[in-house]
């Protein structure tokens, strides 16, 4: 009698255990690749992000990046929402650009510019050729935005 008590619950547990992981294995479902073939074809932009007074929330999209003020290297190209503090705009970001978006006195001040690599004057396609390029480091890039920022609030650069 002992043993067909063993027996059954032997045999309840396992029915138990099988079924279980039936339901684990079909139940569930597949979980969605983090990355795709298609990401090598997206392109990318920057962004930096401005504000007087400083330190206002930002959002790209939606979702919070930071606050001001805010460099970000690598934003996918095409049409994005800023949201500094409680003010919103659109921007258009192109591949190689780096859009410039300030919120001053209650208005956006947007600008753009090419990206560093490419040289626009003549000045600079003489640098290029007797020295090789080298790549700007974050710190530099970040430290010649906030020049540009000073002298925008000193009053030495009428746009910004």
């Amino acid at each position: 009698m002992k043993t067909i008590l063993k027996l059954g619950r032997a045999a309840g547990l396992f029915s138990c255990i099988l079924l279980s992981a039936i339901s684990v294995c079909f139940g569930v479902e597949l979980i969605e690749p983090t990355r795709t073939l298609q990401e090598g074809e997206k392109t990318w932009g920057g962004l930096t992000v401005f504000s007087e007074p400083p330190q206002l929330e930002v959002y790209l999209n939606g979702e919070k990046v930071g606050r001001t003020p805010l460099w970000l290297r690598k934003v996918e190209t095409g049409l994005h929402t800023i949201k500094i503090g409680p003010a919103e705009t659109s921007v258009r970001v192109g591949k190689d650009e780096r859009i410039k978006a300030g919120f001053f006195k209650g208005s956006f001040l947007v600008s753009s510019e090419a990206a560093k690599e490419k040289p626009n004057t003549v000045k600079q396609l003489e640098k290029q050729e007797t020295a090789p390029p080298r790549e700007q480091s974050e710190e530099e890039e970040k430290r010649e935005d906030l020049s540009l920022w000073e002298k925008y609030v000193n009053g030495t650069l009428k746009h910004f």
